[in-house]
């Protein structure tokens, strides 16, 4: 037997005794993975355990860890991703044939502290209500080179509720009305989902219809996409934590304390686990 990080970025235990003959499939905080059973740790009723992953239980968590990208995090808000999301929805003057942006289902009262905030942010661009909705000039934009992140923080400025409690950064939720002539851009939007994804940021989506619009809404509480969004933020405010990180953090030293001097671990591969453990980044996610 040996120590693993498997295929799915779970630590396991592989044991060839184990029958190979069914695969077991599971979602898990929205993060879907199937694979053949093997022995796995879990973290259930506030202490580590060994199960075998057929025995995958509700309100177990499994420990997800990779090689942490600091080029996530260690980098500024880019500007034109972001207002590429505030030319989400555009559409001409019937008069003057002149294209604008708007804000679909965006309350007056609110174009005042968004204007503070795009100045805040080093951003040009300003709205203001017109008899065409709140809208701002079109500028030049560039779909190709999105920075996806960036690019989903405004929307959540514009549409979302970001959830602080007691200055803590809790979780993002986002609900973007599209209407029957914008509807194409569900894809847009599914594809900045699909990129954040693909760097192992967790995020939930899914869509709500009328007869007259569709509701896209995406909700995370992934604690690298809060760090991140905290960074582009503190020109406008700074938040003091994440707890869902230190909650993370603590769970990780008693991962390797567990790892350390449980007697059912194998020896095999140990140091090599616990040194990406040390290093790299770990994911809690709930069955």
């Amino acid at each position: 037997m040996k120590l693993a990080i498997d295929q799915n970025n779970l630590i396991v235990i592989e044991n060839k005794n184990i029958p190979q003959n069914k695969e077991y499939c599971y979602n898990v905080s929205w993060y879907e993975f199937c694979d053949f059973d093997k022995w796995i740790i879990v973290y259930h009723k506030k202490q580590f355990k060994i199960i075998n992953l057929k025995d995958l239980w509700d309100k177990m968590w499994i420990i997800m860890l990779w090689e942490q990208d600091n080029a996530l995090i260690n980098r500024n808000l880019d500007i034109p991703s972001m207002e590429n999301a505030l030319r989400l929805f555009e559409w001409f003057d019937e008069t003057t044939w002149e294209k604008y942006n708007f804000l679909y289902k965006f309350a007056t009262s609110k174009i005042d502290g968004l204007n503070s905030k795009l100045k805040l942010l080093w951003s040009n661009i300003t709205f203001e209500k017109t008899n065409k909705w709140i809208t701002t000039l079109v500028d030049d934009k560039n779909e190709e080179n999105i920075w996806a992140i960036d690019f989903l923080f405004w929307l959540t400025l514009i549409y979302g509720d970001i959830n602080i409690k007691n200055h803590d950064l809790k979780s993002i939720k986002i609900q973007i009305p599209l209407f029957w002539t914008n509807r194409d851009k569900a894809e847009l939007l599914d594809i900045i989902v699909s990129d954040i994804s693909a760097q192992n940021i967790f995020l939930k989506t899914s869509t709500q219809e009328t007869n007259d619009w569709i509701i896209y809404q995406i909700t995370s509480s992934d604690f690298e996409l809060l760090k991140v969004f905290a960074s582009f933020y503190e020109p406008i405010e700074k938040w003091l934590e994440i707890s869902k990180y230190t909650d993370t953090l603590k769970i990780k030293e008693e991962l390797i304390e567990f790892l350390n001097t449980d007697k059912e671990i194998p020896n095999e591969w140990k140091s090599e686990v616990l040194n990406n453990l040390e290093s790299w980044i770990i994911k809690i996610l709930v069955k």
